[in-house]
């Protein structure tokens, strides 16, 4: 079979789907914990299904990120056009929690929620220092430990994007290396026992690790095809997952050691090929990332509220309003702010234009930025 082509026009792959993928498993597994269902979380491929959603976030970012740092090699523009990505949309959804979602839900008066420092502590969240809770939020609900879980990640993605820099500084043939060794280090990391754990900005270090070795994949499959052009093949990747699911039922001890490089290669051979309806997921705005920072308020707003005891119904309900918030989050808040990174990458853009040619086979390349 042919290798994967890279080179049709921007949102002509299917990344953007795979991201909403992602970004449903994430609310499908969390919706078990908020529901407080009697029954485990589905797992596919050894994972949770929450956890396999983050996995392909990973994956993919670590993809990108390597990308956009090779095209640009200006850390105050890479920072930048990183922070506009992430932080205009985080703030929305903090800011919200804080005084709109919070008051209307605390089992305390007004007065007594905005009095309590917990409440105010809660806006570091903004910086990415982690505080789960709310002063008498949810409370009474069948998930009261945190407001929105789904933040804890959000430290660990950018600490990614602090170290891409760091790790891609070395000579372009040691750049795989580089990154086998760390994502080698990140899984001996996760290994370590939960009462020796290191919390590292309100994050256990156990569960940044995994996500880490994934990120580290995603990156070297970007670094290997730039030597590569045809290293991502559907026939490939079809012996590769059965390869995988091969391993995880029949040695699950090294089920982790195969997946950090098995799942970004799989998901990446599927993510930059171009499928009819997959490819245009994103048509009418990319919500993936407004998926996951909303839904986990929303799943605990319907949970405390509608009450709803269909796993079904609670996932539509939760889908529906959640996919709203993400619809004007993106159009009115993480669009304009991608404007202003625009602004910043397209002036070195022309520079590197025959290197990403050189690199991806001819032609025109879609926006990995």
């Amino acid at each position: 079979m042919s290798s994967v082509d890279l080179r049709p026009g921007p949102r002509s792959n299917n990344l953007d789907g795979l991201r909403l993928v992602g970004a449903l498993l994430v609310i499908f597994g969390h919706a078990y914990a908020l529901m407080a269902l009697p029954v485990p979380v589905p797992v596919v491929a050894g994972y949770p299904v929450q956890t396999l959603g983050l996995t392909l976030f990973f994956a993919i970012s670590g993809y990108l990120i390597a990308a956009s740092w090779n095209r640009t090699r200006n850390p105050v523009t890479y920072l930048v056009a990183r922070s506009l990505r992430i932080f205009p949309a985080l703030v929305v959804v903090v800011l919200t929690t804080v005084f709109v979602l919070g008051p209307w839900f605390t089992s305390l008066t007004r007065a007594e929620y905005f009095d309590d420092p917990r409440t105010w502590d809660y806006l570091g969240n903004i910086a990415m220092r982690l505080q789960h809770d709310l002063p008498g939020v949810f409370l009474d609900g069948p998930y009261p430990i945190a407001v929105n879980g789904s933040l804890w990640s959000l430290p660990v993605e950018f600490a990614c994007y602090l170290l891409v820099p760091l790790l891609l500084l070395v000579p372009r043939r040691l750049r795989a290396i580089v990154l086998v060794a760390a994502a080698l280090y990140c899984l001996q990391l996760a290994q370590v026992p939960v009462e020796e754990d290191i919390i590292i900005w309100g994050t256990p270090l156990n569960n940044a690790a995994p996500m880490w070795a994934f990120f580290a994949g995603g990156a070297l499959m970007r670094v290997l095809h730039e030597r590569y052009a045809g290293l991502f093949r559907a026939d490939v990747a079809v012996l590769v997952t059965a390869a995988f699911l091969l391993v995880t039922a029949t040695v699950p001890e090294w089920h982790a050691d195969v997946a950090w490089v098995a799942v970004p290669y799989v998901v990446l051979t599927l993510g930059l090929a171009s499928t009819p309806y997959l490819r245009r997921t994103a048509r009418f705005g990319d919500v993936s990332y407004g998926l996951y920072l909303w839904a986990f308020p929303v799943q605990q707003v319907v949970s405390r509220t509608l009450a709803p005891e269909s796993l079904a119904v609670n996932l539509v309900l939760v889908t529906a309003i959640t996919g709203v918030l993400a619809f004007a989050s993106w159009h009115l808040v993480e669009k304009p702010a991608l404007a202003l990174k625009d602004r910043l990458v397209r002036p070195r853009r022309g520079a590197r234009r025959a290197v990403v040619a050189e690199t991806t086979g001819g032609g025109p390349q879609a926006s990995l930025v």
